[in-house]
């Protein structure tokens, strides 16, 4: 079976391949340009890599988020198009729980998008095993878990600076060198045993409202 995984959830996006379980291209990018500029063309270069077509993609993993609002809609708008055209499946991922199956760390992970405001999006995970689902909170809503974990903790993702700079000097708080993992692949990973879905059902995961939504929200109290 072979796998093609797209994550458009934060400034960097992300492609990868998985063939028969073993992972056969992957692509971390961060650029000035938008998700809409390059994706497409990140795509038909890992496949031509590969040695790929369209048509020998059985599964399109995409991440719906957490995440960017423009940047979820984008990568599960070419997904979409891509399966359609195709006629093949698609499994929709958390990009929180993609971005843990990414990485290896021995302790607690808590992936963590930046939600401004000093807000995040993220999870906790331990092992494979979900403490706290996705959610949006503010970074100061994880001290008492902090101080109370008897296990290391890695913070991951484009927002795990605001957490380290609250909670640097905890010494069950491990800094690493991964600036961005390959979500992508965490897509891959985890749609394999997950049931398969047409394009139709497949929706994006904001966990709060847009700006603009937020605004009206507030003038009409």
């Amino acid at each position: 079976m072979i796998i093609l995984g797209v994550d458009c959830s934060s400034k960097q996006g992300s492609v990868a391949i998985v063939k028969d379980d073993k992972p056969i291209y992957q692509c971390v990018y961060d650029s000035n340009m938008t998700h809409s500029q390059n994706l497409l063309s990140l795509i038909e270069n890992s496949m031509s890599i590969c040695g790929l077509k369209s048509e020998n993609i059985d599964v399109f993993a995409v991440t719906l988020g957490p995440g960017s609002f423009t940047g979820l809609r984008i990568g599960l708008a070419l997904v979409k198009g891509m399966a359609m055209a195709t006629n093949k499946a698609c499994v929709g991922v958390s990009s929180l729980k993609a971005m843990v199956a990414s990485c290896d760390f021995d302790g607690v992970v808590i992936p963590c998008f930046d939600a401004r405001r000093n807000q995040i999006y993220c999870n906790i995970t331990d092992n494979g095993h979900i403490l706290v689902d996705d959610d949006c909170i503010m970074v100061d809503k994880l001290d008492e878990f902090v101080s109370n974990c008897q296990k290391n903790i890695f913070f991951i993702g484009d927002g795990k600076d605001l957490c380290y700079n609250r909670y640097e000097n905890m010494p069950n708080v491990k800094k690493h060198s991964v600036q961005m993992p390959c979500i992508a692949m965490g897509a891959c990973i985890l749609a394999k045993d997950m049931p398969k879905q047409t394009h139709f059902e497949l929706s994006p995961s904001y966990l709060r409202l847009s700006q603009a939504e937020r605004e009206l929200k507030e003038k009409n109290k």
